[in-house]
Parts: C-alpha cells; structure tokens; sequence
C-alpha cells in the first residue's frame, strides 16, 4: 500500500469533541481512512506488466555502437571458435535497401552444413570479373565470433559508393571465406546473386577512394547495419 502523506489541520477542540471523534473513528473498520488512500494513490513500484508496456510502447533512442560493444554479437553465435565456414558450408544471399539508390548492400551467410561453423573476420568481396578485388573491411570487428549452428545466418554489410563519387557499374559479385590467420578457406568463391530487379550495381573505386568497404560477418543483424550505415 503506497505511503499516502495526509496532512491534517490542527484545530483546537473541547475534550469531549475530541473524546466523541475518538470513539467514531475506533468503531470503523481500519479506521476508513488508509483504505481511501490506498485507493486514491498509485502504487509506488510498478508491477512487471506495467513496467513492460511503459518500455513496449517508448522508443528507445539509438544507440551508439563501439567496437567491441557487448551488445554487437547477440544473435545465433555461440562465441565458441569452430572450423572455418567455406564455399560448401553456407549460401549467400544479398539485399538491397529501399529509397537508399543501392548504396548500401547487405550479405546474408546461412550455415547449410550438418555442423558448427565459423565465419572469420569479413568477407572477401569482388565485384565484376576483378573490376573491383577484395574490397577492404571497414572498423565493425565484433567482439564475439560469428560462429553459426547449421540453419544459423551470419551478416556482413556494404558501403558500396558515396555521394559525388565516380563510380563503375558492375555485374557480377564473388564472396570468398578465410580463417583466423586471414588464408582463404575453402576451395572457390562463391557467386552471389543481385537482389531481384537489379541488373547492376554501381561501386566507387578504392584505389581512388575508401569506398567500397565491407563490415566484418556479424550473426546481429542490427549491429551490422548500425556499421554499415554508420558510413
């Protein structure tokens, strides 16, 4: 019962007024008066379902992602190292983003083994038949490893230009893997299809500028884009 303060005038009474209300009060129940308090004000530690539609129904500001962040690998990963996820391990699929004019592309990695597997620092990305080799990784190490049960997926994201930047149109994607040590694992890379609807992608040059970049493979799907737009 909340602690209700009632402050009460002091009048100046005869004894036997005071004797009278004394003996009113004693013959009710709980005096009335707690009851009516208790009534009239709001509990002062909210039960859990209050708490938890107060916090549904309040959009919580964004958050601002650092490297190495507890909260940038939450997803499917275990954390635990496993062997090297390859070209035989996982399907790869891509996703643009809408009203973004395809500057940003998102890498989808799902494990389509019957084991563990680990997804090792970022994705060696080549664009257009060598136009474009092994573009660099942006700085989104998470602190976990994105290792991936079979049926797990794993994220990477992509800055592909910026504005006012020249760029090249390209047809053709590749994605390779490596291991702890940065050596490719794996015996191909894999080809990775456009997003429906696009016939190509423009992607700045990185021997002119920073663009295009990659962010390491990540199994939270929000820290992930949080990099990948950070840029």
């Amino acid at each position: 019962m909340g602690a209700a303060r009632i402050r009460l005038r002091t009048y100046t009474l005869g004894a036997a007024v005071v004797a009278a209300l004394l003996a009113t009060t004693a013959c009710e129940p709980g005096g009335g008066t707690d009851d009516a308090a208790a009534g009239a004000t709001p509990s002062s530690s909210p039960s859990a379902s209050g708490a938890s539609d107060a916090s549904s129904s309040t959009p919580s500001a964004p958050s601002t992602v650092t490297p190495g962040a507890d909260d940038e690998n939450t997803g499917e990963s275990t954390g635990e190292e496993a062997r090297p996820c390859t070209d035989s391990d996982v399907s790869v699929v891509s996703k643009v983003y809408p009203h973004d004019e395809a500057r940003h592309l998102l890498l989808t990695a799902t494990n389509i083994s019957d084991s563990k597997c680990t997804l090792y620092l970022y994705p060696y990305v080549s664009f257009g038949d060598g136009a474009v080799e092994q573009i660099g990784p942006m700085e989104s190490k998470p602190k976990k490893l994105a290792t991936i049960a079979p049926g797990g997926k794993g994220y990477a994201g992509l800055l592909l230009w910026r504005a006012d930047e020249k760029t090249t149109a390209v047809k053709s994607m590749t994605v390779g893997f490596v291991d702890s040590e940065l050596v490719e694992a794996g015996v191909a890379q894999l080809a990775v299809e456009f997003p429906d609807g696009t016939d190509f992608l423009n992607v700045g040059d990185p021997a002119v500028t920073s663009t295009p970049q990659v962010t390491y493979w990540n199994t939270d799907l929000a820290a992930t884009e949080k990099f990948t737009f950070a840029r």
